[in-house]
């Protein structure tokens, strides 16, 4: 299983450029992005700072100001700039060192909800992530994604990336990798991933972070 998080870790780079190279064409100026986000960057620290996500977790004023307080938002790690105009390898550095972060962040949130609240927040993040949850290295492995499907995806990835994918529109190519990431998995794991997602939250309602760590479109 190691073997396969590593590899799932180069996955999720994989997405990311193809996402990237489909939203720099195809976002709408000052446009929302919906759908799962940023491939398996969508972390809870994003989540559990936007409306929509307080309300649905009851937070009070008071928590609500502490969680701003201890988790400010921040652009990408190391200010290294935007990962579209990166390579592959810097990149991959920036993934990593923004999973070092939200992990740290993690630690945080995890010290100020209560166990109920953590757990839908956890739930809600699968169904932000969409297909991108079988890029996230915690939830791979709860579902015990083995190498060859990793591979599977892999090769899906690069399948879309080079024909275009879901033709310039990041909405379709996102529905068309959540359509082949759950012909991949078997019955066990697509059930293991619906108890996940938990009750239905309406993600049309987040604001999905760009890759610099901003909204699409909102020039930061």
């Amino acid at each position: 299983m190691h073997r396969t998080l590593l590899t799932v870790a180069s996955l999720a780079a994989a997405l990311l450029a193809t996402l990237l190279t489909t939203d720099a064409s195809a976002q709408p100026p000052g446009g929302r992005g919906r759908g799962m986000g940023m491939g398996g960057m969508m972390s809870q620290a994003s989540l559990v700072r936007q409306e929509a996500v307080q309300a649905e977790l009851g937070l009070s004023p008071d928590l609500k100001a502490k969680l701003a307080a201890e988790l400010p938002e921040r652009g990408p790690g190391g200010g290294g700039g935007n990962p579209r105009d990166m390579s592959d390898e810097q990149r991959q550095k920036w993934m990593e060192e923004r999973r070092a972060r939200n992990t740290e962040d993690d630690k945080k949130i995890a010290g100020l909800l209560d166990t109920k609240q953590l757990a839908r927040l956890k739930q809600i993040r699968v169904q932000a992530l969409g297909a991108g949850a079988l890029m996230d290295e915690s939830i791979a492995k709860e579902l015990s994604v083995t190498d060859d499907q990793v591979s599977k995806l892999q090769s899906a990835m690069r399948d879309m990336r080079q024909g275009g994918g879901g033709g310039g529109n990041p909405g379709e190519m996102r529905a068309k990798m959540t359509a082949k990431a759950m012909e991949i998995l078997d019955a066990d794991q697509k059930a293991k991933l619906e108890a996940l997602k938990g009750p239905a939250f309406d993600v049309s309602k987040l604001q999905m972070r760009g890759p610099g760590g901003g909204r699409p479109g909102a020039g930061s």
